[in-house]
């Protein structure tokens, strides 16, 4: 994003944009999408993980300029025909991490807000670093390095800096995203050798360990952190057979039951984008009893909003206060609606953290 469209969204700010859009937008509801809390910020940012005082920020924002409910509550008012309060919110962790247990449960002990957790339950109280995660440690490892991957059809990538080894991971994901567990797997013990299990000793691994099921259990006692599943293994559910979607929502929604005695009423899907579930999924959902889902597809919910493809506000750590002010006000949804009536939606649909033009927000008048 370059710096004048920057001073033209905070100029927006200083006139009060936010404000007037959370008015406006004051029917719908916001959830917030968070993954990972860290104590400080680490020397090679990782989006998904965000320092705990940018953290409190964001949670003392929301605490401020809405009523934050757990997602239970939203769920069962929605089933039954009730309305929701004006300027309503929910707070969602996905994956599991120790440090929504460690770092983000005492603030919103503290703060008394609300929260549904999310957890990939076959790495809950285990060593072991889902796939992406992995791949994250394994990379940062190293300042430089040249990886040799034409075996699978991967092509070589070196890296001589922080930007360039940022732009092979970010390749590297996209492309193992669309690939089965087990050709995932082969690839990234290719790259261990690599880089000689340099990660094992690599710091970095522990801000992506899961939390135990005492963890889970510690915040559930609180009766401010509901715990929902998020599959066992986070694997992309559209691209499963129908045997393992089912197992995979089954097994996770059963394995929180089992070692908590109750679980949110809501799921995550993995990744969560239109394209990474379907109606298999929502059958097993159906069998699970489990009446509601969130996504990762970006903005508010009308009240007409389906429960099964809840929308939600991803936060991250490139996420400045500006930024997390528009986005949660509705304010970002209402311009990317305003420019999906022209031709460039894609263009414009693109993360606000990279570089957009002065037209596209030079547009709202009302400004």
């Amino acid at each position: 994003m370059t710096g004048i469209t920057k001073k033209i969204i905070r100029t927006a700010e200083a006139f009060g944009a936010s404000a007037i859009s959370r008015t406006l937008n004051a029917d719908q509801l916001l959830i917030v999408m968070y993954h990972g809390i860290l104590p400080e910020r680490r020397a090679w940012d990782h989006w998904c993980q965000i320092p705990a005082d940018e953290f409190r920020w964001q949670i003392e924002h929301l605490k401020r300029h809405y009523e934050v409910l757990p997602l239970s509550e939203i769920v069962d008012r929605r089933s039954t025909g009730r309305p929701l309060p004006p300027k309503c919110a929910a707070i969602t962790f996905d994956d599991g991490l120790r440090n929504n247990f460690e770092v983000a449960f005492p603030i919103l002990r503290e703060l008394n807000v609300p929260a549904t957790m999310y957890l990939a339950t076959g790495y809950v109280g285990t060593d072991a670093l889902l796939w992406q995660d992995r791949l994250f440690a394994e990379l940062e490892s190293f300042e430089s390095m040249e990886l040799e991957l034409t075996s699978h059809n991967l092509g070589s990538h070196c890296w001589d800096h922080v930007a360039t080894r940022q732009q092979v991971f970010d390749t590297l994901l996209a492309r193992l995203k669309q690939m089965p567990a087990e050709q995932k797997d082969c690839i990234l013990a290719d790259i261990c050798r690599q880089t000689s299990n340099a990660e094992l000793q690599n710091p970095t691994r522990y801000d992506f360990q899961l939390m135990s099921w005492d963890n889970a259990s510690e915040m559930l006692d609180s009766g401010l952190i509901e715990i929902g599943p998020h599959t066992v293994n986070h694997e992309l559910l559209s691209r499963l057979s129908d045997k393992q979607v089912h197992s995979e929502i089954t097994d996770s929604h059963n394995a929180v039951l089992e070692n908590l005695g109750t679980s949110s009423p809501s799921f995550a899907f993995p990744n969560g984008t239109e394209a990474d579930y379907d109606q298999r999924v929502f059958a097993a959902l159906k069998d699970c009893g489990i009446p509601a889902a969130v996504t990762t597809v970006s903005g508010l919910n009308q009240p007409s909003q389906s429960l099964l493809e809840l929308k939600r506000i991803g936060i991250g750590a490139d996420t400045e206060r500006w930024q997390f002010r528009a986005e949660v006000s509705g304010m970002m949804d209402a311009l990317r609606t305003l420019r999906s009536s022209n031709s460039d939606i894609q263009e414009f649909n693109r993360p606000i953290t990279e570089e957009r033009t002065v037209t596209e927000f030079s547009k709202v008048e009302s400004w």
